[in-house]
């Protein structure tokens, strides 16, 4: 008769996407608050046709209520003979507690996403005598797109073009190091990131400065946006690329810079008259780059 995952979605899409679309199951059941519910409208769209996707409504931290809609739901909604498997991820922890005591109900595996370094890591667990037992850990192969990525997070996005040779020039000294590079971007109608890059299921965004833009505190400011909860959220990697060197006076910049967990690469070969990267800061973009995607 199938199988049916129960999902807690949270503020954070991707913990909820990538099982589903690792191994899909026939339906999906995504309990959301209120306050997350864009969320799971969204992952609806995207797992929708290949999963029959139901959403579910709850109360946050109201144990009793989430467990009576959960039972409410499965008594009206599951099919006779359906495998379950609860995913507890996102979600408030009261609603992690409410679903693992009715996964042991049910006496139905569970499973935790983790990303470990740069990989995401499954852990799965089933119960035995209605305790729980480790089975067994899977490291996820690559099962998203940046556009997955972008539309999970906030929807509708547009690719801007034409853009600037900096921008250019990093976006073509990447193209086949990382899997991915979309070059310029505006997210949620206003936002706008010079470059998104994707190796495997990590996802970057890259903002490229030029000139007296390279040392002052614009850039910074563009990725902390950008990676603020209601847009890409704080698992998105941010990479400021400047043509400048950030000296002994611009200290207060790096260490902003290290504050924000935002990694600077300096590519001072790009100048007005000569608007092209060096070997040598080429080689040094992609290092950067694949060290803060892959580890």
């Amino acid at each position: 008769m199938g199988k049916m995952i129960v999902s807690l979605t949270g503020e954070q899409p991707i913990p909820n996407l990538l099982p589903l679309r690792y191994q899909p199951p026939d339906e999906a059941l995504l309990v959301h608050t209120d306050r997350t519910e864009g969320v799971a409208q969204r992952l609806r769209r995207l797992l929708e046709p290949e999963v029959k996707v139901h959403l579910l409504c709850t109360d946050p931290y109201d144990v009793h209520q989430i467990r009576g809609d959960l039972q409410g739901f499965l008594a009206r909604e599951m099919k006779e003979g359906m495998e379950l498997e609860f995913n507890l991820t996102g979600g408030t922890k009261t609603m992690v507690l409410a679903v693992y005591e009715l996964a042991r109900e049910h006496n139905a595996p569970f499973f935790y996403l983790q990303s470990e370094g740069r990989r995401s890591v499954l852990y799965r667990y089933r119960f035995e005598a209605g305790k729980p037992q480790y089975e067994r850990k899977e490291t996820l192969p690559c099962v998203i797109t940046i556009d997955d990525y972008l539309k999970a997070h906030v929807g509708d996005y547009n690719v801007t073009r034409p853009r600037p040779n900096f921008e250019e020039e990093i976006g073509k000294a990447l193209a086949g190091v990382v899997d991915e590079v979309m070059v310029g971007a505006t997210l949620a109608g206003a936002l706008e990131v010079d470059l998104v890059v994707r190796k495997e299921n990590q996802v970057g965004v890259i903002q490229a400065k030029t000139g007296s833009r390279a040392r002052s505190k614009v850039g910074l400011d563009q990725l902390n946006a950008a990676c603020e909860q209601r847009y890409l959220g704080t698992y998105t990697h941010k990479i400021l690329a400047i043509n400048q060197h950030w000296d002994e006076s611009l200290t207060n910049l790096r260490e902003l810079a290290n504050a924000w967990r935002i990694t600077v690469v300096e590519l001072p070969s790009f100048t007005e008259d000569h608007p092209f990267l060096s070997p040598e800061d080429k080689e040094r973009l992609r290092s950067e780059v694949i060290k803060v995607l892959a580890g």
